[in-house]
């Protein structure tokens, strides 16, 4: 007898400590979970204006909180240079590390492209939440039509996360009128998914602040006539492909393909074969 109470003793306190522990890690990833979500660098480098076609430039949110983004010119002794990309960055580094990029989009096709940092971002102001790069979003494509001749056509071009910064429900930038196309890469149908299949134990619907769930339901108000196009690695260690397929599937346009490349990862599509041939035909469909 003293030896099973003694058993079901240490099996109590096993069982404490381990609510204990769960608790705590409850605690912290909802105290911390922005810092898990989102890795930003907050440095601003700067490149000389007019250096290469580039231009710095700043613009506010609704909010107010002031954006930085960097604009390169469109070449115009190329066939795309009445096009404009918007480039809406993961939930990582800023857009420095997109200019490689930029840079090679441009050289091969000559389009105007802007990048522009989400609030937390780079040099821009503000701390991140989802609210607010939605609205960050909507800045830069004022921006573009604020700038640009009356010709210009806007495509957005939305890397990972994204993807659920345009495609919200609360305020669909691909809905706009001003957006002509809409390129994917490497797009999530909701942080919330990712998050519940990564870390299962933890009761994420409950705790995550930034779930970013209204992608699909955004995506099946997009005009039958829009055009689409979901570029995803096959092997995308961050973004699932199955993820990608979720939102491909989810997009109402009658216009939409979805270009799989078998030996993708999640960044590193552009250097593998039929990258820039699905963007020079995505393009074209949009002169």
């Amino acid at each position: 007898m003293f030896f099973i109470n003694t058993l079901l003793s240490e099996v109590l306190k096993i069982s404490l400590y381990s609510g204990y522990a769960y608790l705590g890690s409850c605690c912290f990833a909802f105290l911390y979970q922005r810092k898990l979500q989102y890795f930003p660098d907050r440095s601003e480098y700067r490149i000389a204006d007019g250096s290469c076609g580039y231009i710095h430039f700043i613009t506010e949110a609704e909010d107010g909180v002031e954006l930085k983004g960097i604009y390169i010119v469109p070449n115009p002794e190329k066939q795309f240079s009445t096009l404009t990309l918007l480039h809406l960055h993961g939930n990582a580094g800023n857009i420095y590390h997109r200019l490689s990029w930029a840079n090679l989009v441009h050289k091969q096709f000559g389009c105007g492209i802007v990048l522009l940092d989400y609030r937390g971002f780079g040099g821009s102001s503000g701390q991140i939440s989802e609210t607010g790069l939605i609205l960050d979003a909507n800045a830069g494509v004022d921006w573009i039509v604020k700038v640009s001749v009356s010709s210009c056509i806007i495509a957005l071009h939305l890397e990972s996360i994204g993807s659920a910064v345009a495609l919200n429900i609360s305020a669909n930038v691909c809905k706009r009128p001003e957006v002509q196309g809409i390129v994917v890469e490497g797009g999530l149908c909701s942080c919330m998914e990712l998050a519940q299949e990564l870390i299962p134990i933890l009761p994420v619907r409950y705790i995550l602040k930034d779930k970013w769930t209204g992608v699909r339901e955004a995506a099946s108000e997009i005009s039958r006539s829009s055009y689409f196009m979901s570029l995803h690695g096959a092997i995308d260690e961050i973004v699932p492909l199955s993820h990608g397929r979720g939102l491909f599937e989810s997009v109402a346009s009658g216009n939409k393909i979805l270009r799989c490349f078998p030996r993708g990862s999640h960044n590193d599509l552009i250097g593998h074969p039929g990258y820039f041939g699905s963007l020079n035909s995505f393009y074209s469909k949009l002169l």
